[in-house]
C-alpha cells in the first residue's frame, strides 16, 4: 500500500546517503508515513551497499597490473588485424584495377569463350561452384582465429 509522496523525500534520500538525518529530518520521518516507509526501504538498500563494500575483495596490484597488460595486448592485436584487412582489401582492388586496365576488353571475350566452349558435367560444375563458395569462408575462418 502506497503512502503518497512527500516533498522531503529528497531530502531524506541525500541525508540517508550521507549517513545522518538531523533532529527535523528524523522528527518528519516519524510524523510522514511516505517518509517512514522510504527510510526503511533505502536505508535497508544502503546497508546492504556498505555491507558490499567492505566485504568486497580487492584485487591485488599485480593482478591489476596483468588484466591491463592483458587487454592492453588484446586491442594492439585487433588494431593490427583491421589494419592488414585494409591493405589486403586495398591490394586486391589495386590488383583487380591493374588486370581490368592491361587486359580489359581482350580478358573479358576470352573468358566468355572459354565458358562458352567448355562441356562440364554437373558434379564438376557443383565442386568448383563449392570451392568458389568455401574458399572465402576458409579463408575469413583462418584469418579469424589465432
Amino acid at each position: 500500500m502506497s503512502a503518497g509522496f512527500c516533498s522531503r523525500e529528497d531530502e531524506l534520500l541525500d541525508a540517508l546517503g550521507r549517513g545522518y538525518l538531523g533532529q527535523e529530518l528524523e522528527s518528519h520521518t516519524t510524523s510522514c508515513t511516505a517518509c517512514s516507509e522510504l527510510r526503511l526501504v533505502a536505508g535497508a538498500l544502503l546497508d546492504d551497499r556498505a555491507t558490499a563494500m567492505t566485504e568486497a575483495t580487492v584485487p591485488s596490484a599485480g593482478t591489476m597490473w596483468w588484466r591491463m597488460r592483458v587487454r592492453q595486448r588484446q586491442e594492439a592485436e585487433v588494431r593490427a588485424r583491421r589494419s592488414l584487412l585494409i591493405g589486403q582489401a586495398a591490394t586486391l582492388a589495386v590488383a583487380i584495377a591493374l588486370v581490368i586496365t592491361f587486359f580489359g576488353t581482350d580478358l573479358a571475350f576470352t573468358f566468355r569463350h572459354f565458358i562458352a566452349t567448355v562441356r562440364l558435367s554437373t558434379p564438376v560444375l557443383l565442386a568448383v561452384a563449392t570451392y568458389l563458395v568455401m574458399a572465402p569462408i576458409a579463408g575469413w575462418v583462418a584469418v579469424r582465429s589465432k
